[in-house]
């Protein structure tokens, strides 16, 4: 088995020359056999135990168990209580799912280059079904990555059957979760029932199964790659370019809104994608989360977090970019060949600014409460808010945007630049604000 971790390591370049590893023990069979193969090839190996504090005893055992067998190997180890119970309920996740999230949080902690978990080749097999039964695009089909980020996977390859036929050549025992025993959880029920039934009907499966993996993974790999490249090519602002996404494949655009949600953390089905994809024809809003929709306006499709309030968005301005701000672009514009025009036309003038009395960064923005501008042409100070409410409809006035330099607002939209920033008959540059 030694053999095939190691080959697996080699093939997917989970491993650089010196980078340092943390081995997840659970005291299992699986992440025993691991810590034994990284053993015997890297020196700057770690393992980590984390106790869950769900079985009592059986976890206080597991504990002991895994501290010494490191003590044993002389390879350092810590270990980490957590609360998987208190932090599922708090957060409305199953056991297993908080469970998850705490532990591979720890793991980060740890500081290694790379975090080896002991999935096998048996974990992919049963991911792919559970998969396949609840539903599931390629990439779910193509069950769990070899290498994802730090984490990889040198057991991928390898059957549970093998892993418990290398420990005990070794000679080496370990500790078994009783919850493992039980069909209580669907996973279970897919190992002890279903998996059994398939090795009946194809006694190769593990080898004709690994295969397929392999040409799963190739084509999600594929997909997402081209879902990628629609993605970084159909960026406007924060959104993408609606017109873009319909050109394309389904297959393909359905990833590009795959990473436009996942970069927001929100959660999709294949039903989620195609109510996406949908409003990006006519235009349209969709609840894809708690405070969080995917609008599709102007072109533009973006998503949008209610639960940030307006007065806390904000953006340093460059020259010549174009900003998105909801379903508004922003662009802020340098001329200097407009003098006479801005001098001669005096409804023009209030969108015009003398670009050398700007003071540091501007900031595009919401308002905020106390901003205040004297507008070219009055002889008094406003209150922003007051100019936005007698300016707006009660369901515009949260989108009024504004921009401000270090001393303070300079441009309300819909009314123009302050006195200060004033362009005048000596102006050498304009500053023009485009909002549409």
């Amino acid at each position: 088995m030694l053999e095939t971790v190691l080959a697996t390591i080699d093939k997917f370049n989970m491993i650089n020359k010196g980078e340092s590893l943390l081995c997840c023990l659970s005291g299992g069979a699986d992440s025993v056999a691991l810590l034994l193969c990284l053993h015997q090839r890297y020196d700057n190996l770690k393992a980590c135990h984390v106790n869950h504090g769900l079985r009592g005893d059986e976890s206080d055992r597991d504990e002991e168990f895994c501290v010494n067998l490191c003590r044993s190997l002389d390879i350092p180890i810590e270990v980490r209580h957590i609360d998987a119970a208190g932090f599922s309920k708090q957060n409305g996740c199953s056991i297993e799912e908080g469970a998850r999230i705490l532990r591979y949080r720890v793991f980060e902690e740890m500081g290694c280059d790379k975090i080896a978990t002991a999935h096998t080749l048996s974990d992919c097999i049963e991911t792919t079904i559970f998969n396949l039964i609840r539903g599931s695009s390629v990439t779910g089909l193509a069950s769990i990555p070899p290498v994802r980020g730090r984490i990889i996977r040198p057991l991928i390859e390898c059957s549970r059957e093998q892993v418990e036929e290398f420990l005990l050549a070794q000679g080496q025992g370990w500790v078994t979760d009783s919850t493992n025993l039980i069909d209580e959880y669907t996973r279970n029920k897919i190992r002890h029932n279903i998996v059994p039934i398939l090795k009946e009907i194809n006694p190769s499966l593990k080898k004709t199964f690994s295969s397929t993996l392999d040409n799963l993974r190739e084509d999600s790999a594929c997909l997402k790659g081209l879902g990628d490249e629609l993605f970084e090519s159909s960026k406007k602002g924060k959104g993408l370019d609606t017109e873009k996404l319909l050109k394309a494949d389904k297959a393909i655009s359905g990833r590009a809104i795959m990473r436009l949600l996942e970069e927001s953390s929100i959660q999709y089905s294949r039903q989620t994608i195609e109510r996406v994809r949908n409003i990006c024809v006519n235009g349209g809003k969709l609840t894809v989360g708690k405070e969080l929709y995917a609008v599709a306006h102007s072109g533009v499709l973006y998503i949008e977090d209610t639960s940030i309030k307006p007065e806390e968005i904000e953006i340093k301005a460059s020259i010549g970019e174009e900003y998105i701000f909801g379903d508004k672009r922003v662009t802020l514009i340098l001329t200097d060949f407009l003098q006479k025009l801005a001098i001669v036309k005096s409804n023009v003038t209030n969108f015009y600014a003398d670009y050398d009395k700007i003071k540091g960064e501007i900031l595009v923005r919401h308002r905020h409460s106390g901003d205040r501008i004297r507008l070219i042409g009055r002889g008094f100070t406003s209150d922003v808010k007051k100019l936005v409410q007698s300016g707006f409809s009660p369901d515009e006035r949260k989108n009024v945007l504004v921009l401000s330099d270090d001393n303070g607002v300079i441009y309300v939209e819909g009314y123009g630049f302050a006195e200060r920033v004033k362009a005048q008959k000596d102006t050498k540059t304009f500053l023009f604000c485009k909002i549409s």
